[in-house]
């Protein structure tokens, strides 16, 4: 593997072929678990991407058979216990924000579980391919969190009732389900996710540049001109929920003792 275009650990970014860049979330031991470094981390992928003037995709993918595990809670238990300020609960959200802010055509590839943030991250792509053993899973409830940008995609994708299942009882949502209710757009073969993806991005490439990002702009303004006015809405809401559930948590524990 070549050197990175960015310096954040956890994160490889290459140019895999002329005008297709590949994320790459390189933490298998953590099952590619976020970080806050990464999170933030983010943006630099995108301006950098964004200002390629050559770039036409983006394939986000993992490492050790899973795309990601959602946020790495090793580190914010150990910022928890230390009593040290961290930036979670205003990054909650944010991947589907960032990713929505890349000009070029971006592609995920889940081959593993793609859970909590990393549910979000892959479906905040434009184009999702699925393995039949990659899942998707919802787990921001479970954790005592709001599933905010969960709650305003998922039920724009595959209705409200399948939404309402899949957020409310955090089950385990197969590729092969996915791609027949609508979550992602493409099921590969066994190992060749990433074959795939690089196929399409290939058929993006091949594409007059510039147009290919208007017409993914013109793609997303269709859709809803306040799609992410409503999603920074919804994590606002979050945030505030949190942070009423952890004081109302602390006080019921100080009342305990």
């Amino acid at each position: 593997m070549t050197k990175s275009l960015v310096d954040i650990p956890g994160f490889v970014l290459e140019e895999v072929e002329s005008g297709v860049y590949e994320l790459v979330i390189d933490r298998p031991e953590r099952r590619n678990a976020l970080t806050e470094q990464m999170m933030v981390g983010l943006a630099d992928v995108v301006e950098l991407v964004n200002a390629a003037p050559d770039a036409a995709a983006l394939i986000v993918r993992g490492t050790g058979g899973a795309f990601c595990a959602g946020a790495d809670l090793g580190v914010v238990e150990r910022r928890r216990r230390a009593d040290s300020p961290w930036r979670w609960p205003n990054l909650m959200g944010r991947e589907a924000e960032l990713l929505d802010a890349c000009e070029v055509t971006t592609i995920a590839v889940v081959d593993g579980p793609a859970v909590g943030l990393g549910m979000g991250l892959a479906l905040g792509c434009d184009i999702c391919v699925a393995e039949p053993a990659g899942y998707f899973a919802e787990a921001h409830l479970a954790l005592g969190l709001s599933p905010t940008a969960m709650a305003w995609w998922l039920p724009r994708m595959v209705g409200l009732q399948r939404a309402g299942d899949i957020i409310l009882t955090g089950r385990r949502v197969s590729g092969t389900e996915a791609e027949r209710i609508g979550l992602v757009s493409r099921l590969a073969e066994p190992g060749q996710g990433r074959d795939t993806a690089l196929l399409i991005a290939g058929e993006v490439a091949a594409k007059p540049r510039g147009m290919a990002r208007y017409a993914k702009l013109a793609l997303r303004l269709a859709q809803d001109t306040e799609r992410m006015t409503e999603v920074r809405r919804f994590g606002g809401m979050a945030n505030r929920m949190h942070r009423a559930w952890l004081a109302a948590s602390a006080a019921a524990a100080e009342g305990g003792d």
